[in-house]
């Protein structure tokens, strides 16, 4: 039997996230890099949990994983329009969203936590979730074909070693 994930469910059909994600969209219209919107943060759910099931590590649970990598950068839209850092915006926005979907008090936590590592790609210190979602943001990224490679400062030959 698959499992529901009603959780990530309400948090997909939640008002406030559909509203952030149209703010993303809008603003990154024109971008001729990475995109932040509802498919860059799925790939970046799938990415997270396969390596977390590759490490052996089940504890979080799939609609954890799931939820915080589709919350990862739901702050973007604030970083566009006044510099502050989207890993925390898209934490404290996650805040009510969390809650409202009904992920307890010690998920939201180790959501949150992620959600602001995960940025932090080389930091000894991360908590698990913050590890997945990192590496697993890079992964998403279609770095070895894309056009705009040259001009990207993400890009580097070590992009090139991701296997797929």
């Amino acid at each position: 039997m698959l499992h529901a994930m009603t959780r990530v469910n309400k948090l997909l059909d939640h008002k406030d996230y559909s509203l952030y994600m149209e703010r993303i969209n809008h603003l990154e219209k024109e971008r001729i890099f990475c995109k932040h919107g509802f498919e860059h943060g799925l790939g970046v759910a799938r990415i997270a949990y396969s390596y977390l099931l590759e490490k052996g590590e089940v504890s979080l649970g799939k609609e954890v994983i799931y939820a915080a990598a589709l919350l990862h950068d739901i702050g973007r839209w604030v970083e566009y329009q006044t510099g502050e850092d989207h890993a925390e915006v898209s934490a404290r926005l996650a805040l009510p969203l969390l809650k409202e979907c009904g992920f307890s008090p010690e998920d939201t936590q180790a959501i949150v936590v992620g959600i602001k590592e995960h940025r932090r790609h080389h930091d000894d210190d991360l908590s698990l979730l913050g590890e997945a979602l990192a590496i697993a943001d890079d992964w998403a990224r279609d770095c070895r074909y894309c056009s705009a490679q040259n001009q990207c400062y993400k890009f580097s030959p070590a992009m090139k070693q991701i296997v797929y």
